[in-house]
C-alpha cells in the first residue's frame, strides 16, 4: 500500500468494524439455523444441478449486507449470490453460507464468511462454523483467533514438515462430472503419499483448520473470493502461506489455491505435486492466468 492508502485505512477503527462483523456474523449463523429447523422449503440448483442455493443462503445475504451497509454505506458489497465485483476502495467479500451442500442435507460442517477488504487487500475476516458456532476472525499485522468464552485463542500452524505427515483436505468442483481437470488427478496424487486426505465440504474451514495446525495443508480449483478470503487471511496471521498453483502469492482474484502451515518443504511438496499430477490432463479447464 502506498503512504496515503496506510493513512485511509488507519482512519478507520478496526476494532469496531471487526466487532461489528462477528456480530452480523452470529445473527446469520441464528438465521440460517433457525431456518434449516423449520425445514427448507427452495432447494434450487445453480451452475448445474449439484450447484445448490437455498432460500437461506439467500436470506443470510441479505441480512448481512442490510446490518453491514447500515452502518458502512459507502461500502461495497460482493457477496455470493448476488456476484457483483466491486471497484469501491473498501468492500466486503461474503459467503452467506460455505458448504450449502452440507447444509441443504443436514450435515453439520458449514460456516458463514465475512471480509472486508481496501483493494485487493484483505483487513479483516471472520468465519463463523455452524453449527457448531465456532468464532475465528483475523486481522491484518494482528493475527488470528478463535474466541471461545475464556477468551480469544490465538491460532498458530502446525510445524508437520513432510509431505508423508501431512494430513490434507480439499474440494471437488461442481463441474467434477463433465471435465477430466475435476482434481481427481491431484486427489490420486496426494492420497498415496500423505497421512490422509479429507473432503469435508467447506472450503471456509478447510482454511480455518489449517491456521488452527488441525490440518498441515489444503488445495482447491474453481474457488470464489467469497470461499477464500477471510481464511486466507487467517492462515497467512497463522504463520502460514497460501498461493496459486503455479506458488504465486493467492489473490482475490485467483481461482486455484494452495494452503499450508509454511514450512518451506511442504509448501514445496505441494505446489510440485499438483503441478505433477496436472501434467497428463488433455482438457484443462482452469483458466490460462492460473497455468503460466
Amino acid at each position: 500500500m502506498s503512504n496515503a492508502q496506510n493513512e485511509r485505512v488507519t482512519a478507520l477503527d478496526l476494532s469496531a468494524i471487526l466487532s461489528l462483523m462477528l456480530n452480523v456474523a452470529q445473527q446469520a449463523g441464528d438465521l440460517v439455523l433457525t431456518m434449516q429447523a423449520a425445514g427448507l422449503e427452495k432447494i434450487a440448483s445453480k451452475s448445474n444441478q449439484i450447484d445448490l442455493v437455498t432460500e437461506a443462503d439467500l436470506a443470510s445475504e441479505q441480512l448481512i449486507h442490510d446490518e453491514l451497509q447500515k452502518h458502512y454505506p459507502s461500502f461495497g458489497f460482493w457477496g455470493e449470490e448476488s456476484n457483483q465485483a466491486q471497484d469501491s476502495d473498501y468492500f466486503w467479500v461474503v459467503d452467506p453460507i460455505d458448504g450449502t451442500t452440507n447444509f441443504a442435507n443436514g450435515i453439520p460442517y458449514f460456516a458463514i464468511n465475512i471480509a472486508l477488504n481496501h483493494g485487493p487487500t484483505t483487513l479483516l475476516g471472520v468465519t463463523h462454523e455452524l453449527p457448531a458456532r465456532n468464532l475465528f476472525f483475523a486481522q491484518l499485522g494482528h493475527g488470528a483467533y478463535q474466541r471461545t468464552p475464556s477468551g480469544d485463542l490465538q491460532m498458530r500452524v502446525n510445524k508437520v514438515e513432510k509431505l508423508s505427515q501431512a494430513f490434507l483436505t480439499t474440494g471437488f468442483p461442481y463441474h467434477r462430472t463433465d471435465y477430466e481437470d475435476n482434481n481427481l488427478a491431484e486427489f490420486g496424487y496426494f492420497l498415496t503419499r500423505t497421512q490422509g486426505i479429507r473432503c469435508m465440504g467447506s472450503a471456509a474451514m478447510d482454511l480455518v483448520n489449517v491456521a488452527r495446525g488441525i490440518t498441515s495443508g489444503y488445495w482447491e480449483g474453481w474457488l470464489g473470493p467469497w470461499d477464500a478470503a477471510p481464511g486466507v487471511l487467517m492462515v497467512r496471521e497463522a504463520g502460514g502461506e497460501v498461493t496459486d498453483y503455479l506458488g504465486r502469492a493467492w489473490q482475490l482474484t485467483s481461482k486455484s489455491l494452495i494452503a499450508s502451515n509454511g514450512q518451506p518443504s511442504l509448501q514445496s511438496a505441494l505446489v510440485t505435486g499438483v503441478q505433477q499430477a496436472r501434467q497428463n490432463l488433455k482438457s484443462i479447464k482452469l483458466p490460462a492466468s492460473e497455468l503460466t
